[in-house]
């Protein structure tokens, strides 16, 4: 982890500590926090010296400063800038109705893109306008708040090390618990209660990612509660360090003959549809963006394109692959079978630059399938199961990468 976020955790645990903020009005001390285990700053007393506007929008924070558009996945170690991801070691939460910003982003980013208009000076602690000189000092009593948490463990860039199982390189894996917040998925027919298929897919995805740290592999969320993102901005998280995109889903029939006694496990990845089941599969999972306020029209021309197509093609033997290895380890355990891999047109699956798949794990129209979905053991032994297929597929990549660079 870089010193810096090490030198304010450890100011913020063992006493008060706050950033300077020096602009042509003064000085201003910022609290900051550190119950989600790194730096934070609220976002209202940044507004109130900086040029900062921000907006809660379901799991996202928009924020704008001096001009630039942010967008930060709330509880994800993730932001946007513009087409740009960029990875921190924690990430913007909400605590009591109020935005916590990384303090990473402020002290290391910001000074990068805005150099002409600010700078930091990690040893002071201080966050400054250029060209100022503080004539007035005005720094408000803050009274800290008591630490709720130990610090966790987040993935980022300068502090991921290599995992000490099988695995020889550090690697970062984006998981997607689909649908979400309005929209609910597939109602569930046989899950107990009113659990629907967000639900589920939330929960298998919370369990895959602890089954992936513990192998040594580092995970973003795309989401980690009930709230609705649109499927373009859930493959968007998958650039940069992440190495692979892995979606969550339930599948379901609609009523006729049999119908209930379908059942098993089936991986995706994207491309034309070859099947008649497969395009049925791919119009359900597509549905959801009629729950989306706004289309993200992309675009961009005929060069945006050819350069999509060609990072799609790039990754598409890969993602099969991923696909293969996956779907052999979870078909063993579910008790519906496997039912293969299948390739479909999967609007998730479009944005992420990266090798990606997404999975049926079951049918709720299934009687077997809803009971073993959602069991917490049921959840826990298909996680692991599927942990087991990307780390089978991260060896061979490992093995891939280090016999091409050999003399």
């Amino acid at each position: 982890m870089n010193p810096l976020v090490l030198l304010f955790w450890y100011l913020g645990l063992t006493g008060p500590a706050g950033l300077v903020v020096a602009t042509t009005r003064g000085e201003t001390l910022i609290p900051i926090r550190v119950e989600h285990g790194h730096p934070a700053v609220p976002a209202p007393f940044l507004a109130r010296v900086l040029p900062l506007t921000s907006e809660i929008r379901a799991e996202w924070a928009q924020v704008s400063f001096a001009g630039q558009p942010f967008r930060f996945l709330l509880d994800a170690p993730v932001f946007l800038h513009g087409n740009r991801v960029v990875t921190l070691a924690g990430g913007a939460y909400v605590d009591r109705d109020t935005l916590f910003l990384p303090l990473q982003w402020l002290s290391g980013y910001i000074p990068q893109v805005l150099s002409e208009g600010y700078r930091y000076d990690p040893l002071a602690g201080r966050f400054e306008e250029t060209s100022v000189s503080p004539v007035v000092t005005k720094i408000p009593v803050v009274v800290p708040r008591p630490v709720a948490a130990a610090p966790r463990k987040v993935p980022t860039a300068a502090s991921r090390l290599a995992p000490a199982g099988v695995l020889r390189s550090p690697h970062l894996v984006v998981v997607d618990a689909g649908h979400g917040g309005e929209d609910p998925g597939n109602p569930g027919l046989h899950f107990p209660g009113n659990l629907r298929e967000k639900d589920i897919n939330l929960a298998i995805a919370k369990a895959l990612r602890t089954e992936l740290r513990r192998r040594g592999i580092d995970v973003i969320m795309t989401r980690t509660r009930d709230s609705l993102i649109t499927l373009s901005d859930r493959g968007k998280v998958c650039r940069d360090e992440c190495d692979l995109f892995v979606s969550i889903h339930v599948n379901s029939l609609p009523r006729r003959p049999g119908f209930e006694s379908v059942s098993g496990f089936e991986t995706y990845f994207r491309a034309e549809s070859r099947s008649a089941e497969a395009q049925r599969v791919e119009n359900m999972e597509n549905e959801a963006m009629r729950y989306e306020t706004s289309v993200d029209a992309g675009g961009g021309g005929a060069l945006d394109f050819i350069k999509k197509d060609l990072q799609t093609n790039e990754h598409l033997r890969e993602s099969a692959l991923l696909a293969d290895l996956i779907q052999t380890k979870a078909g063993r355990v579910h008790p519906g079978g496997s039912h293969g891999v299948s390739q479909a047109g999967f609007v998730v699956l479009n944005t992420a630059r990266r090798p990606a798949v997404l999975i049926e794990t079951g049918f709720s129209t299934n009687r077997t399938d809803g009971r073993f979905l959602s069991a917490p053991a049921g959840q826990q032994r298909l996680a692991s199961a599927i942990a087991d297929g990307i780390v089978a597929y991260f060896q061979r990549y490992e093995n891939k990468v280090a016999t091409e660079s050999e003399p």
